[in-house]
């Protein structure tokens, strides 16, 4: 069985077409994990903030300080 030129080039255009659609998938895909990163950024830089102002004990250098001195 001999495949027609005409045949070749509308099995060709079906498989451009569908690369082209895996194309804007994959970007969609990449643009939805990047707005999730920035989101869970954004809440980590919130929450740290929110913690930061409550926070009481010494600060983060005085307990490195400390640890390196063994004062404890």
């Amino acid at each position: 069985m001999q495949i027609s030129k005409k045949e070749i080039d509308i099995k060709l255009s079906h498989i451009l077409h569908d690369i082209k659609d895996l194309q804007k998938t994959i970007i969609r895909m990449k643009l939805e994990e990047k707005r999730v990163c920035e989101d869970q950024l954004s809440r980590w830089e919130f929450l740290g903030r929110d913690v930061s102002s409550k926070w009481v004990g010494p600060t983060a250098v005085e307990e490195i300080r400390t640890q390196r001195e063994k004062k404890w």
